[in-house]
């Protein structure tokens, strides 16, 4: 019970530093159910609960990201949906470099992945660093969204400022993503701050 309150102490905290940015935590999603990508070759499973997933203090720019999650109308908020995240470091590596179930591997070699549960209004929030360039790809976040009576979700999001370059172009993976899953991150305080809702089908 203790360790149930603290995640969601923490989680609290969390969502009020993001409160402010933008309009982040509208009454409704603009976007229709957001499309799916591919998990990529470093998704390992049952990763750590916790909504700080730089829990090894890498290098690197400071990165705040929340939303809320919408049913597939896009009005109604969905509670206690389990989002997920994992995305590569400053440098491009992720951490572990490879896949299969987290125990596989030690403590040392894991961080920037985490789980979080949106809250009754349907929100989340993560802080971590902004990831580097993995290869020729776009600069992007990894998520898995799940909730009760909606199709699971895995997808990836994008930089709104790296939409339309030559970077865009030469990477050859998830050519269609819609505009909603390009996140315009803004500078607050030294830290890239964005905001990504996800809107899930029912099942």
């Amino acid at each position: 019970m203790k360790s149930a309150r603290r995640r969601l102490l923490r989680q609290a905290g969390t969502l009020s530093v993001l409160a402010p940015v933008t309009q982040a935590w509208s009454q409704s999603s603009a976007c229709g159910p957001t499309g799916s990508a591919t998990a990529g070759p470093f998704y390992v499973s049952n990763a750590p609960e916790g909504v700080d997933i730089n829990a090894a203090k890498a290098p690197g720019k400071p990165m705040r990201i929340g939303g809320t999650v919408y049913g597939e109308d896009g009005v109604t908020p969905v509670a206690r949906a389990r989002v997920e995240i994992w995305h590569a470091d400053a440098d491009g590596a992720y951490h572990p470099n490879g896949s299969g179930d987290i125990s596989r591997y030690r403590r040392g070699e894991i961080n920037l992945r985490g789980v979080t549960h949106t809250d009754n209004a349907g929100r989340y929030a993560f802080t971590s660093l902004v990831p580097g360039h993995y290869g020729n790809r776009r600069r992007h976040i990894h998520w898995r969204v799940a909730a009760a009576g909606h199709r699971e979700l895995t997808t990836q999001s994008y930089w709104l400022d790296e939409r339309g370059t030559a970077r865009e172009r030469s990477d050859g993976a998830d050519r269609r993503a819609e505009a909603c899953r390009w996140v315009d991150f803004k500078d607050e305080q030294g830290a890239a701050v964005g905001v990504f809702d996800v809107v899930l089908k029912t099942a």
